[in-house]
């Protein structure tokens, strides 16, 4: 019987659409679970022929669809960022790589909207699967107290292939928990939150299929705006989050995420998520019981003219490339 614990994930970085990776240059993703999956949906003829029953069944258009979330650990999440964000720099420093990813500012290219790539899944059964000609469309990062920081990428596509299975090589590095996590809002360190959750919605991005002489997509395009949500909890131990609701400001968010031990002298393995421009949707304060009140908040990341970004993410680690 195959088990959950048995399988690996992977991504592959295509070089162009249409192109699936090459198994041999898998980032191995130790994951919480993955969802990815072939849809193969049934175009059926309505033409009236004399009889009650539907009509003939034909292959419909192919598409992949599904996710793969994870405990966030430093090397893998890169491979995340790369298939939603763009990476707009990378300093060395002695083997020490600090990466910087924002949304795209522009296509990939023609036909992909962002870096197409391929998700390799053994699921501990015959071959393994390889779905190509994906785009991470949706991106979310979370983190509650108690626990670890956790990452979850929605993919679209693509194309669908079998292969021999690979033996996974998963990256080294220590997960982010909860106490090494620091926020600060509009430059002022806060602490009374108890879990927040960031999601990037990179555009609606959709497969597209055209009269290419194939069921599979020609390409991956955008069909509406980016944005970026927040949600969370804090202590409601006063007021200051609360009037910010109230006068809707726009503030600076930094999310940061140190490593316990030194990877190397003077360096830890680090992310920090910046939005420049947090505004609250909701603040929700509720006296639900005896106990401590808290307040739930939604809010949104807005676009900064002067950072010319709505999202800046962060990355330090010892992976040279991507």
């Amino acid at each position: 019987m195959p088990y959950g614990q048995k399988s690996n994930t992977g991504i592959i970085f295509q070089d162009s659409y249409g192109t699936a990776g090459d198994t041999s240059s898998i980032h191995f993703i130790p994951n919480l679970s993955e969802s990815l999956k072939l849809s193969i949906p049934p175009l059926i003829s309505e033409n009236m022929r004399g009889v009650f029953d539907e009509g003939d069944t034909y292959e419909g258009p192919r598409t992949v669809d599904g996710s793969i979330e994870t405990e966030a650990q430093p090397i893998a999440l890169g491979a995340l960022f790369k298939s939603v964000l763009e990476e707009t720099s990378n300093v060395n420093s002695d083997g020490i790589y600090t990466r910087t990813f924002k949304p795209r500012t522009s296509d990939f290219d023609e036909k992909s909207a962002n870096n197409p790539v391929t998700a390799y899944a053994y699921r501990d059964t015959g071959s393994a699967m390889l779905y190509s000609d994906l785009n991470g469309a949706m991106l979310e990062l979370g983190i509650a107290n108690g626990e670890f920081l956790k990452a979850k990428v929605d993919y679209v596509g693509g194309e669908f292939s079998q292969s021999a299975s690979v033996a996974a090589s998963y990256p080294v590095g220590k997960r982010w928990t909860w106490d090494t996590t620091s926020v600060s809002l509009g430059g002022s360190a806060v602490d009374e939150i108890m879990d927040m959750t960031i999601s990037l919605d990179d555009g609606g991005l959709e497969a597209s299929h055209t009269l290419n002489n194939s069921k599979y997509p020609s390409r991956i395009k955008r069909t509406s705006m980016r944005s970026i949500s927040v949600s969370g909890t804090l202590k409601f131990e006063n007021q200051d989050e609360y009037q910010e609701f109230i006068s809707q400001s726009e503030r600076e968010l930094i999310m940061t995420f140190k490593g316990a031990t030194e990877i190397q002298s003077g360096y830890n393995e680090e992310l920090i998520v910046k939005l420049p421009l947090m505004r609250y949707e909701e603040a929700a304060p509720a006296a639900e019981g005896a106990g401590y009140i808290e307040m739930s908040v939604t809010a949104k990341g807005k676009y900064s003219v002067d950072s010319g970004s709505s999202m800046e993410l962060t990355l330090v680690n010892t992976q040279a490339n991507y």
